[in-house]
């Protein structure tokens, strides 16, 4: 089984590297210890760990990069979460927005 999921993971190398790979004879684990699972829909946010939502992907500093950009994002989504929360529960239960008060004084009229 390992062999087959090691000729999976092969198509996904680069020209020049399957030739190197297959001209050194690399071990099949060798092979799919150069690529990780990346989460399409990220684990964070509810992906599931099945195999239509995995994608075979090269480690090296692209991974990393988007690693990155995947954690700022789910950042960024469970922040929005947390500020509009009670807005959106409020608004399905069918009670108006509070009325936010000015940090503006207001002007008196003068007569």
């Amino acid at each position: 089984m390992v062999e087959i999921a090691a000729s999976f993971a092969a198509d996904r190398l680069g020209p020049d590297d399957m030739r190197s790979a297959r001209e050194q004879r690399l071990p099949a684990r060798k092979v799919l210890a150069l690529f990780t699972p990346d989460h399409i829909h990220p684990h964070a946010l509810g992906g599931a760990d099945k195999w239509w939502n995995l994608s075979m992907v090269w480690r090296g500093p692209e991974l990393k990069a988007k690693d990155a950009a995947d954690t700022s994002r789910v950042a960024k989504v469970r922040r929005l979460d947390d500020k509009w929360r009670d807005f959106i529960r409020r608004t399905q239960a069918g009670i108006k927005p509070l009325k936010r008060l000015s940090r503006w004084q207001k002007r008196r009229v003068r007569r």
